[in-house]
């Protein structure tokens, strides 16, 4: 009996699937982490604006 892997279908899976379905994955990657590097970015920025805020309502309590 044949095996998966020396069928046309199975060449092509092996040799073209499971590379581009690697290539895919590791772009996913790259965008997930450069996404939580933005989310980052943005909650430092909503963190710095919380303190100057907090700062500002402080100054004109006193």
């Amino acid at each position: 009996m044949v095996q998966f892997f020396q069928t046309h279908m199975g060449q092509k899976f092996y040799e073209r699937d499971i590379p581009e379905m690697v290539r895919k994955l590791n772009e996913i990657a790259s965008e997930l982490s450069r996404s939580n590097d933005l989310k980052e970015r943005e909650l430092k920025i909503k963190e710095r604006e919380l303190e100057l805020l907090e700062t500002q309502i402080r100054k004109e309590n006193n």
